[in-house]
């Protein structure tokens, strides 16, 4: 295929400046998983006969779900080591991955609420905090001793420097844990909240959104507890049933209203799906949203990418909110590349078909990736699964690489307008071949975002993308990603 080559800035900068594409022609850029093209421009294509092998048929005219689009967390250890570079050199990581003109768009950032396994180094050293810790045998249910404290000097200065390249970044933030005194084991890393506590954890979560609004950063979302079974480790966790997470949102929601922040919604679950978590899952779902009062503050559901089975049984999950509660939304908050894998094409080709694409089909209105950057060996970390590497892996001179998973999103999410312009949505789109994945989302200008990739680890594949009475016909290399702009 022969190649016009721009810089990725460029043609961000030319596509959503509202350029009016030639009469009939569809734009192309490609990710090649050699890496010999990364968001490259190709030459455009001209309506042809169908001549490919595989037929990636698009109906325009079936809108799905709205699409919230994709991003990534930035936790303690990655406001970190952004902190640690020169202004420059953050400011162009941060533009890479949140500038609607300059970099890949991103539009969600997922936020701690107090630390994770990813705690970053406060005061010289790395440790796990809440908001509200105090010495064993203390309580505080006034929240009188609540304080953002080390935040201030880590997330909130890099979230700002964040909206200020994308002011129309939406916010999820997770708690890991309550602070230990609200707890049965008195731990940060064992335990679930003690009954008695529930409102008061509420108050801790809707003061949590009303301290980070003072510091000029929205939550829009809020999910009860990251990974509500996790229990018994080395890193903040908090054991929470359904039930008890219901009673939680019922009093959160109303206090949230009452504090001026009736816009921040709930994000029920926030754990995996498969054959293991199957029943699991659906009794969050269906306690939550199935009930009228907690459903009022609830947006939707909360997946991460984890421990699965494949797509088909993460669709499952995907579609069991859809089909039971179409008014409700999925999206997927958390998923990593890591140390077990570092072949470019393979997390490539994993992340369109399990993450981006084949979920977007199951009425996923969007994905986050794990930590938007750490450095080459996926420190700093304290506990957990030690093993994650950044969306962005930065090395000790300040040089930095973009991941498979920033080109997977990218591939869609580099191409969407801001919410301010308009909705867009995702439309009915439909592969022939196993091994071509595809999704579609129509942007408030009518412009159509295809994204098709090709899994397959051995051979390109000839493709048919068909709109309408319309065909084009290109060629996309074995493991590699090709977005059309038509």
């Amino acid at each position: 295929m022969k190649r016009r080559i721009l810089t990725v800035g460029l043609v961000s900068t030319l596509l959503l400046a509202g350029c009016a594409p030639a009469p009939g022609l569809m734009e192309v850029y490609a990710t090649t998983g050699s890496k010999s093209d990364l968001m490259t421009r190709q030459s455009d294509l001209l309506p042809a006969a169908p001549a490919g092998n595989v037929d990636v048929v698009v109906d325009a005219g079936r809108e799905l779900q709205e699409l919230d689009g994709f991003g990534v967390a930035i936790t303690h250890s990655a406001a970190y080591v952004l902190l640690q570079q020169d202004a420059e050199t953050r400011a162009r990581i941060l533009t890479e991955l949140f500038s609607p003109t300059d970099g890949a768009g991103f539009s969600l950032v997922r936020l701690p609420i107090g630390t994770s396994d990813y705690a970053g180094v406060t005061e010289g050293e790395e440790k796990h905090y809440t908001y509200n810790d105090l010495p064993q045998g203390e309580t505080d249910p006034e929240l009188a001793g609540f304080s953002l404290g080390a935040d201030r000097d880590s997330i909130i200065p890099v979230m700002r420097e964040v909206l200020a390249i994308n002011p129309e970044v939406r916010v999820i933030a997770s708690p890991w844990s309550a602070p230990a005194w609200m707890k049965t084991s008195d731990s940060l890393y064992s335990g679930s909240l003690r009954p008695e506590f529930e409102p008061v954890f509420a108050d801790y979560l809707a003061t949590y959104v009303e301290q980070y609004a003072a510091e000029g950063i929205t939550i829009d979302y809020l999910s009860i507890q990251n990974e509500p079974a996790v229990t018994n480790t080395n890193y903040p966790v908090m054991e929470m049933g359904e039930f008890q997470q219901l009673s939680i949102i019922r009093t959160l929601g109303p206090l949230l209203q009452e504090r001026g922040f009736g816009d921040t919604e709930v994000l029920a679950y926030d754990f995996n799906y498969s054959a293991e978590w199957e029943a699991y899952a659906k009794g969050f779902i269906d306690t939550i949203l199935g009930d009228p009062e907690a459903a009022q503050y609830t947006a939707g559901v909360a997946w991460h990418g984890y421990d699965g089975d494949g797509l088909e049984k993460f669709s499952e999950g995907l579609n069991y909110v859809e089909t039971n509660y179409p008014d409700k939304k999925s999206i997927i908050t958390e998923i990593t590349e890591g140390l077990w894998n570092m072949d470019f094409a393979s997390n490539l080709s994993y992340a369109m078909e399990n993450i981006v694409l084949g979920p977007l089909n199951a009425h996923s209105t969007g994905a986050l990736y794990w930590n938007a950057a750490l450095y080459e060996d996926g420190s700093p970390v304290l506990g957990g699964g030690e093993s994650s590497l950044g969306v962005i892996g930065v090395s000790a001179d300040g040089d930095f690489q973009k991941s498979s998973a920033y080109y997977a999103m990218a591939h869609f999410s580099q191409f969407i307008p801001q919410r301010s312009e308009g909705v867009s949505r995702v439309v009915a789109t439909e592969s022939t071949s196993p091994s071509i994945f595809a999704a579609t989302v129509k942007r408030p200008d009518g412009r159509l975002v295809i994204v098709v990739a090709n899994t397959s680890t051995l051979f390109p594949e000839s493709i048919n993308v068909v709109i309408g009475g319309t065909t084009f016909t290109t060629e996309i290399d074995a493991q590699s990603v090709v977005t059309f702009l038509y």
